[in-house]
């Protein structure tokens, strides 16, 4: 199957409280995901339950052991910096052809896959490539997660241009932004007729599972 990649127009947009609010919907309904996030930076071993990795395996039920985390994680770094910088500073390496060797050789051919990325889609994932680069390696369907503060819409089509504006885009509403949320996803759409735009809402998830039901039908080459 063709892994859906979640990426964002930055980062704290709520990429990943998206994505488990999804995984949760999903699972509810008796059905399985593998979930991926090769590469994490600012990952603290004090505070693991705050870690985007710990929350994505909660909430796709993934045992929470030393392995779990390596099967989930195999690329983790303290700083919360870009992870090429992370990795500079632990003076490792991280080369993009490995994470997309990792990536291919875990995404399931029975379920769906997701894979998270590391902030924004222009961000680097590697010493040598970026989040972007990642996805087209993989050949994966990106989702584009974005906020709705002053600046959404431009950052959002920025976003959509690299992407050559096939993509879905799940807008993340926030309860003190001052530009109705429909407003915003109609002008998106408005200048990016080919992406598929929607609106997360928190208390209907399920809305937007037909994203994990197309992946079903979408064979790997």
């Amino acid at each position: 199957m063709r892994p859906l990649f979640i990426t964002g127009t930055g980062t704290d947009i709520g990429k990943t409280h998206v994505l488990c609010e999804l995984i949760r919907a999903w699972r509810s309904g008796g059905r399985r995901m593998r979930v991926l996030k090769p590469v994490i930076s600012g990952f603290d071993q004090s505070a693991l339950n705050e870690t985007d990795t710990i929350r994505l395996m909660r909430a796709n039920g993934d045992a929470l052991t030393g392995e779990g985390v390596q099967a989930v994680s195999p690329w983790r770094f303290k700083a919360p910096l870009s992870p090429d910088l992370a990795a500079r500073k632990e003076r490792r390496e991280l080369a993009l052809e490995r994470i997309v060797s990792w990536c291919l050789d875990h995404i399931d051919r029975e379920i769906p896959t997701v894979i998270e990325g590391a902030g924004g889609v222009m961000s680097p994932i590697a010493s040598d490539g970026l989040n972007l680069d990642l996805i087209r390696e993989l050949d994966a369907r990106p989702v584009l997660v974005a906020g709705s503060y002053l600046g959404t819409i431009s950052h959002t089509l920025t976003a959509l241009r690299v992407l050559d504006g096939r993509c879905t885009v799940i807008l993340n509403d926030h309860p003190q932004s001052e530009t109705p949320i429909a407003e915003t996803a109609r002008t998106i759409s408005r200048f990016a007729p080919r992406a598929d735009v929607r609106v997360f809402d928190p208390d209907k998830p399920d809305a937007l599972l037909d994203l994990f039901e197309s992946a079903t039908n979408t064979l790997l080459d």
